[in-house]
């Protein structure tokens, strides 16, 4: 069942963080967003970021990723143009009090970090049964239909949680800069999160793609606003995100 639960500290200078997780013998899911400053005094001293939290029920994990996304806005000539981005970290149970992830200075100039952590961390040496769930194509509906998905767009679906990804297809031209709004007709109930949409090019920082950020509540996605290039060829949007069901 989901458990809520709040960090106990960190090293890095950021506040309170606020989890949701599903935690089992030999592996948790857990579900966070928080946001850092760079220009802290703890961060530049850090050399990997730690969070320090309540028992969790492995001692260690294997790898797993966490995305981190900077805000980058400019308004030239009366348009306002999105190059926000941000790419994939490692992160892991160092632990069962301490969750680790790298740190990237990459773009630590951009100001305030934000970073989504909608993910499952498997326990290290330690056996155990296999669980196999069934891939299930996500359906989703509008009064208009301006928003389209790829064929792989789907979830797996456990008793406490879920695997989603969601592969963005194209959207009616006219909609192309107006909110998002779609219903996700058979996703499982109990999900509520925001999410980051990665994916679509990025004039400013070519070292990255674009990331905009989604949410999904009571079975309804949206998505205010996306990055100035989210539509480039050969930058599909996405989004891949283990998460938590309410109780």
């Amino acid at each position: 069942m989901a458990t809520l639960f709040n960090s106990t500290g960190n090293n890095f200078g950021a506040g309170q963080i606020a989890f949701k997780s599903h935690q089992e013998e030999n592996f948790v899911v857990l579900n966070a967003k928080f946001k850092y400053d760079p220009t802290n005094a703890a961060y530049q001293a850090a050399d990997v970021l730690e969070i320090y939290v309540p028992d969790l029920s492995i001692d260690r994990s294997a790898i797993a990723g966490v995305i981190m996304r900077f805000s980058d806005v400019r308004d030239s000539y009366g348009y306002t143009w999105d190059n926000s981005g941000g790419t994939v970290l490692k992160s892991w149970v160092k632990d069962k009090n301490t969750l680790c992830i790298e740190k990237l200075t990459n773009f630590d100039e951009k100001g305030e970090i934000t970073i989504y952590i909608l993910a499952l961390y498997t326990m290290l040496a330690r056996g155990g049964n296999p669980i196999k769930g069934t891939k299930v194509r996500l359906t989703t509906s509008q009064e208009t239909q301006y928003l389209r998905w790829s064929s792989d767009t789907f979830f797996v679906e456990f008793e406490h949680w879920i695997f989603l990804h969601m592969q963005f297809g194209s959207c009616t031209y006219a909609y192309r800069d107006s909110p998002w709004e779609c219903n996700l007709d058979n996703l499982p109930s109990g999900i509520t999160a925001d999410l980051p949409f990665c994916g679509g090019g990025n004039q400013y920082n070519p070292s990255v793609d674009g990331i905009s950020e989604a949410h999904i509540e009571n079975g309804v996605f949206t998505c205010q606003t996306r990055t100035a290039g989210f539509e480039d060829t050969g930058h599909d949007p996405f989004i891949f995100a283990f998460l938590v069901r309410d109780n």
